[in-house]
Order: structure tokens, then sequence, then C-alpha cells
């Protein structure tokens, strides 16, 4: 090998540049920073980039009441039947987690399912005691 290729091959490696500890800690710290501001949007899991729906308006509802968070959104089936899905969402104060628990209505139970929502929504709000 020629000194003239040496001397280029050295001079490459110093121009390397060598990843530290405290490198993947500034890139760590703004990954957590950047996952905190996606998780204060309305719907984080949508953020993607090459998603070709995100502009697409979904239908859906948000009750915030007491701690808990209540989503309800129209989704469809792959064969396009169209339900309800109604999400919980609250904090575990034991273990300080995110808890979520979900119910799809799909469209042939919700006549039912509103008719009995309805009737019990009307005795909550009326006060409803056990006998």
């Amino acid at each position: 090998m020629s000194e003239t290729i040496k001397r280029q091959s050295l001079s490459d490696k110093k121009k390397e540049r060598i990843i530290t500890i405290d490198d993947l800690l500034v890139s760590a710290g703004k990954l957590y920073k950047g996952l905190i501001e996606l998780s204060q949007q309305k719907y984080p899991l949508d953020i993607r980039r090459g998603v070709s729906d995100m502009n697409a308006e979904r239908e859906s509802e948000t009750v915030k009441a007491q701690g808990r968070t209540y989503f309800f959104d129209l989704e469809s089936t792959k064969e396009g039947k169209p339900y309800l899905r109604i999400t919980e969402s609250h904090i575990n104060k034991q273990n300080n987690e995110s808890v979520r628990n979900t119910i799809l209505v799909f469209q042939e139970d919700i006549h039912d399912f509103t008719q009995a929502f309805t009737k019990m929504a009307y005795k909550v709000g009326k006060g409803y005691k056990r006998d």
C-alpha cells in the first residue's frame, strides 16, 4: 500500500464521529420529550409518516368525567359494516398506570344496547337506590 493511500485512510478514520453514551442520552431525552408531546395530541397513534388517511375525519365523541375519559368512536369492519367502540380510560392510582377497557357494539345490536343504556341511565339520573 502506498504512503499516500495510508495517509488518506488515517485521515478518513479521524473524520468518523464516535457515538458516546452522552450522545445517546441526549437523543433519548429528545425522544422522550417527543413522545410526551405526541401523547398529548387527540389521536397520538395516527401521527405516523406515510399514513394516507391521517386527515380523514373520524366520527368520535369524548367525555371527560372525574378522572375517567370515555371515547365513543364509529368504526367499520373489513366488510364495511359500522360498529360503535366505547373505550373507558383512567389512571390506576395504585401503580400509576393507564388502564383502558373497551366494548364493541355492532350494528345488529345497537337498538337493544341503546334501549338498555337509556333505561339504566334514566334510573341513575333519578337517583336509583336498591330496595
